[in-house]
């Protein structure tokens, strides 16, 4: 597999068209709802010639969901809204949600090209989309990866990698953009642009679903309750923080011939600058195009407001940021 990196310029494909991607995310009736109408509405907003493009949000559980307001809402942002049954696992590990997401609209989708995102992302900044086989980030945490065959979750990876029919080798080495680390390729889940027709999406639930049909579990036994946009998820879905990012990197070295990894502007891990792992003063990229924020739009603010001001980003976007979370309770 070829692994590009954004920064070699004269490497980079062709920017893909407007037209040509579709943009995916998922929501429903719970703490996810309005940080996915943000995130819709700081794409028509922010970025730039990308604006218009489709974009799909999915509603992949039956009891969960979204309001008549919501809806409106969706419509009036030009938001195709698909509400079907795809997650039935009752599972609490909801980055399932994600993976079905990815896999319905790879099958339904019209365009070239999905860009699957985390709903608790903004766009802040015009992006640039590369007409790679995919376009991804590294983890921002070793986490539930591996640093090889010596590490303790190898075991774990070597049998996801089966799972995907490839070879652990297949995985090429990158470096998570928080602390450091060389790891076998984990690409961030929230963040993954990919050629329709390559299936990795669906790839991606194969895998997955496989894995918890023999309950795989990275983080099993470690007592870990892990926080996210919407609260602390739980012992149980703690474990598999994580698998579905495995789940990923395989189907991507499975079905892709390139890989392109974005700059630091793209998936800017926001919660993890405001925390001791690292500060926004320290991130290598001004004036981001996307921005993941996590927990901070809840209940911490102003440290919201603060790291973007330290990212440069501009006092237009962050007006605008402030007038829509005002309206949140």
């Amino acid at each position: 597999m070829n692994l590009t990196y954004a920064e070699n310029r004269s490497q980079l494909p062709s920017e893909i068209e407007p037209d040509q991607v579709t943009f995916v995310l998922c929501i429903e009736g719970t703490g996810i709802e309005r940080q996915a109408l943000l995130l819709c509405a700081s794409l028509r907003e922010f970025a730039g010639k990308y604006r218009g493009a489709p974009i799909l949000a999915v509603s992949p559980r039956a009891a969960s969901p979204i309001c008549a307001a919501s809806a409106a809402r969706l419509a009036e942002l030009g938001v195709t809204h698909i509400a079907e049954p795809l997650n039935e696992t009752g599972s609490p590990y909801l980055p399932i949600n994600r993976i079905v997401a990815g896999a319905w609209a790879e099958r339904h989708g019209g365009t070239r090209y999905l860009a699957v995102l985390d709903s608790d992302m903004l766009f802040v900044r015009e992006p640039a989309f590369y007409g790679a086989d995919v376009g991804a980030r590294p983890v921002d945490t070793k986490g539930s990866t591996s640093t090889g065959p010596d590490d303790p979750l190898d075991r774990y990876w070597r049998r996801i990698c089966e799972l995907a029919e490839i070879e652990p080798e297949d995985l090429p080495f990158v470096t998570t953009s928080i602390d450091k680390q060389r790891v076998r390729a984990s690409y961030n889940g929230g963040f993954c642009i990919a050629k329709r027709r390559l299936g990795i999406f669906q790839q991606t639930a194969d895998v997955f679903f496989a894995s918890l049909r023999e309950r795989l579990r990275p983080l099993e036994k470690r007592g870990l309750n892990v926080i996210t946009s919407v609260g602390p998820v739980g012992l149980v879905a703690s474990e598999f923080w994580g698998s579905s990012q495995a789940a990923l990197s395989a189907a991507i070295a499975s079905r892709a011939e390139d890989v392109l990894m974005y700059d630091p502007s793209y998936n800017v891990p926001l919660h993890l600058l405001v925390a001791p792992e690292g500060s926004g003063a320290d991130w290598p990229a001004r004036n981001p195009v996307l921005v993941h924020y996590h927990w901070l739009a809840e209940a911490h603010r102003a440290a919201l407001m603060q790291v973007l001001e330290e990212l440069e980003v501009s006092g237009t976007v962050r007006s605008w940021l402030a007038a829509q979370l005002a309206g949140w309770l």
